[in-house]
Order: C-alpha cells, then sequence, then structure tokens
C-alpha cells in the first residue's frame, strides 16, 4: 500500500534553528551562494531502560542540512550512517562535499565519503571501501584534498599509521558515479577532535508525548525531564535535566504526572522518578537510584517502578514483586491503559528468555503468570518486549524477533492478544522496529524507527493506511505518540520536535458493524 496523506502537521512545536539536524556537529558557510551546511547528530535511539535502534536495513541517525543564508529555511537534508566530521563547498559548482565516518571501538575505522549536489539533491557516497574521513578542502576545481582512515586494525598494523593523506582528482564532480573511487597515500598524524559549536538546536529524542484533555501537550527528551506545551503552542514551562525525560505518565484526574529521567550514559545510568504539577511545572522527587529503573502505569493511575536488578515497588500501596532481570532490549512493555500493571518475566536464571506476561494483583499483593510472549508454542523463538495498548477489551503490542544477524525483514511484529489468556488474534509484520503506538477508537497507530506511520483495524489487523513522516517537505523519525479522539495524534521526533497532527477519519470494521445495528 502506497504512501496517502492519512496525517497533516497542522504544528510544530520545540522548532528552531536547524531543527533538522538534531544536535548541531559543526556548520560551513558558502559565501557564493549564501547557502549555510550543518552537521549534526539525532543520537542512537536508546536510554537505559529502552532500546529501538534495530532496523533490517543500514541505520542513519546523522544528518547533514543545507540551509538559505537568509531565512534559514532547509533546502536539503542528507542521511548519515556515521558522525559528520568535515563540510566543503565547491569553489566552483553546486556541490558539497562531506566526510562522515568513526572508530566502530573493536575493529573497523568505518565511514563515507559523500558529495551532494545542490541542484539536483542527490547525495552519492564515492569510495568503494567504508573508510573514516577526518578532514576536506578543495585545492582546485577538480581536486578534492582529504585525510582517509586505514580500513582496519589490520591495516594500521601493516602500515604503520591509522590515516592518509589523499588528493582524490575528478574530471567532473557532478557526473561522479556512487562507489567508485578507491584511496591510498602516505602516512598522516590523525585528525584533531571536533570542537564543539555553540549556537544551533540542542533538542532532540522526544521519547514520551502526552495529549491533555485542554489541549495542552506534555513531552519528555534529552535534557528535558518534562515540559508543557499551551493549545496555542507558547512552552508554559520546562523541568529540566543533565540526562535524559525518557517516560511520562500523566494521572487519571490530569492534575498530575509521573516522569522518570535517565543520567551518566548507558548501563551505568542512574534514575530519578518524580511528580510534577501540570498546574505550574512544581516538581518533586519520589525515588532516585543509582542504577536504571523503568515505570509501568495501569488505567486506575496505579505506578510501579522496576529497576535493572532487585523488586519492583508498586505504588501507592507500598507493595513489592521479584520479577528477576530486566535489560532494555527484552523487558521493557510499556501497555497504555492496561487493566493491571503488566510486566515481562523471565524463568530461572535466563531471564532473557521464555518470557511470559505477568500482572499485579493488588489483592494478593503479587504478581499472576497470564501467558506466554510466544503466541506460536511450536516456533519457540526468543521474542523482545516493546509498547503495546488495550482496545476492545484485548492487548495489542509490538514484539520483533531474535537472529544472530539482527532484526530481519519481517520480523518486528504487531500482534492482538485476546486477554487474558493470550491468545493471538491478528498478526501484522514489518521490517523496522516498533517505536510508540496510540489508537483513536479502533484505530491503532504505529510508528517505526524508519520515519513511518502505519494505521491498523484493531479487529482484524487489517492496514488502513500508511505515510512516512515529513515536516516541510523532510522526513522525521517518530519516536512516541500520544492520541485524542477524535482525529489528533501528537507525534515526539528523533530531532526533538512534537508534531500535531489531524488524522484522516477511518472507519472500521466494528464502526461499520456498531452503525450497522
Amino acid at each position: 500500500m502506497t504512501d496517502f496523506e492519512m496525517l497533516t502537521v497542522q504544528q510544530v512545536l520545540g522548532g528552531g534553528r536547524f531543527a533538522e539536524v538534531g544536535e548541531v556537529r559543526l556548520t560551513e558557510t558558502d559565501s557564493r551562494t549564501g547557502y549555510v551546511a550543518v552537521g549534526g547528530s539525532l543520537g542512537r535511539p536508546l536510554w537505559a531502560g529502552h532500546s529501538v535502534s534495530d532496523s533490517s536495513e543500514p541505520t542513519a541517525w546523522h544528518r547533514v542540512g543545507v540551509y538559505r543564508g537568509d531565512t534559514l529555511e532547509c533546502v536539503h537534508l542528507v542521511r548519515l550512517h556515521w558522525p559528520v566530521n568535515a563540510l566543503a563547498f565547491h569553489p566552483e559548482l553546486p556541490i558539497l562535499a562531506i566526510d562522515s565516518g568513526s572508530y566502530d571501538g573493536g575493529y573497523f575505522y568505518e565511514g563515507e565519503l559523500t558529495v551532494l549536489d545542490l541542484e539536483t539533491g542527490r547525495a552519492t557516497s564515492l569510495l568503494r571501501e567504508r573508510r573514516e574521513v577526518t578532514e576536506l578542502r578543495w585545492r582546485d576545481r577538480q581536486t578534492l584534498e582529504a585525510k582517509v582512515s586505514v580500513f582496519d586494525e589490520n591495516e594500521e598494523e601493516e602500515r604503520g599509521f591509522s590515516t592518509m593523506a589523499v588528493a582524490i582528482a575528478v574530471p567532473d564532480w557532478r557526473a561522479v558515479k556512487a562507489r567508485s573511487l578507491e584511496v591510498d597515500g602516505p602516512a598522516t598524524e590523525p585528525a584533531e577532535p571536533l570542537a564543539a559549536v555553540a549556537g544551533g538546536n540542542h533538542r532532540r529524542q522526544v521519547w514520551a508525548v502526552a495529549a491533555l484533555n485542554d489541549g495542552r501537550i506534555l513531552a519528555s527528551l534529552e535534557h528535558v525531564a518534562v515540559e508543557c506545551w499551551s493549545a496555542t503552542g507558547e512552552r508554559e514551562w520546562s523541568v529540566p535535566t543533565s540526562g535524559v525525560g525518557c517516560q511520562l505518565y500523566v494521572d487519571p484526574d490530569e492534575s498530575t504526572a509521573v516522569f522518570t529521567n535517565s543520567w551518566a550514559g548507558w548501563t551505568r545510568s542512574g534514575s530519578t522518578i518524580e511528580r510534577v504539577q501540570l498546574a505550574d511545572g512544581y516538581s518533586e522527587a519520589l525515588r532516585t537510584f543509582d542504577h536504571p529503573a523503568v515505570l509501568s502505569t495501569d488505567e486506575t493511575g496505579r505506578l510501579a517502578i522496576r529497576p535493572r536488578s532487585g523488586p519492583t515497588e508498586v505504588l501507592p500501596s507500598e507493595s513489592s514483586v521479584d520479577l528477576g532481570g530486566y535489560d532494555l532490549i527484552n523487558h521493557f512493555f510499556d501497555i497504555r491503559r492496561a487493566p493491571a500493571l503488566l510486566f515481562l518475566q523471565g524463568l530461572g536464571s535466563r531471564a532473557h528468555e521464555d518470557k511470559w506476561v505477568v500482572a499485579f494483583n493488588p489483592r494478593r499483593q503479587r504478581t499472576e503468570r497470564l501467558f506466554p510472549l510466544e503466541w506460536d508454542a511450536a516456533q519457540g523463538r526468543h521474542l523482545f518486549g516493546g509498547p503495546g495498548v488495550f482496545v476492545d477489551g484485548s492487548l495489542v503490542h509490538a514484539t520483533a524477533i531474535h537472529h544472530g544477524a539482527g532484526l530481519l525483514p519481517g520480523n518486528s511484529c504487531v500482534v492482538r492478544r485476546s486477554y487474558p489468556d493470550g491468545k493471538a488474534e491478528w498478526v501484522h509484520t514489518g521490517d523496522h522496529q516498533v517505536t510508540a503506538m496510540d489508537t483513536i477508537g479502533y484505530t491503532v497507530y504505529v510508528a517505526d524507527n524508519s520515519g513511518e506511520i502505519v494505521a491498523l483495524d484493531a479487529t482484524d489487523g487489517r492496514e488502513l493506511g500508511r505515510q512516512h513522516l515529513q515536516v516541510n517537505g523532510h522526513p522525521v523519525v517518530p519516536l512516541s505518540l500520544s492520541a485524542r479522539a477524535p482525529d489528533r495524534l501528537v507525534v515526539g521526533t528523533l530531532d526533538g520536535r512534537v508534531l500535531v497532527c489531524d488524522t484522516a477519519r477511518r472507519e472500521s470494521y466494528a464502526t461499520r458493524a456498531a452503525t450497522a445495528q
């Protein structure tokens, strides 16, 4: 099914200069054309409790934007697999050279040399091998000077150096073909690390959004534990954090919300759980940990705090249950409007395998096993957790199938399970990891890290539509969703913006059946 206008972006919150590229790394201005090129990074989409970075295609979390110098309108946007190291406008031709790359931390020096045609918008990767490129300079119309890394540690040991100074001569840079260049050259000193660039956009990774009944919108993102936007698009208040705002849950009466933020890296990250007054943004800490922790809620507002290891605390009853180990790939299970606190729990010493959906029983103050995460026992697959939502009395949730080669095409799934027995009623497959999910009526909106949002009929899993989300003609990656009936979907993006969208009204099977009666 092809794209069509399933969602219409009506409002963009949290934009600003160079918003498309995330965190700005470097800039370059072309005095001849007035263009400004900006290299940035969206950051790998993970925090200490959850990761949505898997895809069946090569991932690209880095960006180069080309902007008009007078209006700062984004003219071109290039997606890159490695960090941007240098930018150089051609002295005569409408060409921008882009170098990128990094050491992978274990063996390879990976990267690429890309040329962007500023008239056609075509970006071409030129090197036959993946090599990190660290410096660029145009010598003349035909010659580009660069510093290029060796291929891997073996080549570094053989040659006795890690980078090479090369001069690349091409008669016509606008006609050069992809993967057509091989490089070699003399040894040179490693390039200096990039200096920080001030004055650009510093918003990225909106991990949670919430659309309130009064039109206000809440968001949690990098360096912002939670912020509040008015219905007319003004930011009313903000609670800053030195880490990442990760999760956000609004209490049923919409007077307060609970949020978590993570800091100091990945596995060593600490967490703070706070409650904020939505009238004025006043917040107070509920719990502080020196290790990662994730939140779960149910439809009544009951809250569970699950650490990486140790007992899970349930509030307000202040009871605790032992769910075993937690990791950000296997056990994330964020279910909206759940009738009970739901978790994924592994069995025995291998907590990442044979996971079951379990529910906290408040009367008995313990968890009860409901059904295996694997809905087809004959398959015996290793499945990962993901987001989900309750609709029409059933659980619709995302999962992915483990494979040693990574996420394979078709191994990302959305499945509807009857509750509480867990029988699979339908399964929808995809190629990219699901980042978020919510519903309006009987329509389930599913976002993935390719930038696409798919609408599914909750009753039978039928695909109602799909759309690659764009802002001003440039693609964005949806990282979080919050739906508000009858036709409003709020989207938090990987580049740090919050989009307020109108949805095309869809008549599902259940709606038609109800009308017929």
